[in-house]
């Protein structure tokens, strides 16, 4: 029997990066995959209150937000906190990236520039491509900030993986599923070779290779 459940669509950076974590804490999961037709179900009501995912349960515990998902995990599986810095500074430093990605390279990559490409918004269903060039820019800008990050220290806090870390790998695989996306790698060599190193991890290529169904290219 598995040690959670994780609800979620396959192809959520944020569902990837929880189904990470656990992995990487040595728990199991069963995987409650959801479509967007199931977010108004009964089942996902009851455990989504924002009719977001992911969502977790482990037992009678049912939590949202992928932060505090991940942080339980961190906290109840295998070496406690092993994926958190033991330093309450480095540990604020780490939720700041954590957020950082989640809205702001998320924002860029995913919502803006890939989802752009799945569920064209404009005329005829067909790309925006304003919106998707601004996207661009935006994602080009933040992976500057990243590289720098990386190119110092080898992760985004000290030097051991984070949270932030994978939540960051599962966000910018996206780029190697669009047109032009792997590209902007091209400048972040420090990021890159991160990235890399994150995905040859027995946790990513079990909970995050070939699980994505969209095509996102154009």
């Amino acid at each position: 029997m598995a040690d959670l459940i994780l609800y979620g669509m396959p192809h959520s950076n944020f569902v990837r990066a929880c189904a990470m974590t656990a992995l990487e804490k040595g728990a199991t999961y069963a995987a409650a995959l959801t479509g967007f037709r199931d977010m108004r179900s009964r089942e996902m009501q009851a455990v989504s209150p924002f009719g977001k995912v992911p969502v977790m349960r482990h037992g009678d515990l049912v939590l949202f937000e992928s932060l505090a998902i991940m942080r339980y995990m961190d906290l109840t599986f295998g070496d406690p906190d092993a994926l958190q810095p033991a330093d309450p500074l480095d540990r604020i430093r780490m939720d700041q990236w954590f957020n950082a990605v989640m809205g702001t390279v998320d924002r860029h990559v995913v919502r803006e520039w890939a989802l752009e490409l799945a569920f064209s918004s404009g005329p005829d269903r067909t790309p925006d491509h304003k919106r998707i060039a601004r996207a661009k820019k935006g994602a080009a800008r933040d992976l500057a900030v990243l590289e720098r990050e990386y190119a110092r220290q080898g992760f985004l806090v000290g030097n051991a993986i984070s949270l932030a870390d994978i939540l960051l790998v599962c966000t910018l695989d996206v780029l190697t599923l669009i047109d032009d996306g792997e590209a902007l790698l091209d400048a972040a060599p420090a990021l890159a070779m991160t990235m890399d190193g994150l995905r040859a991890r027995d946790s990513w290529q079990q909970a995050c290779r070939g699980k994505i169904a969209p095509n996102w290219s154009s």
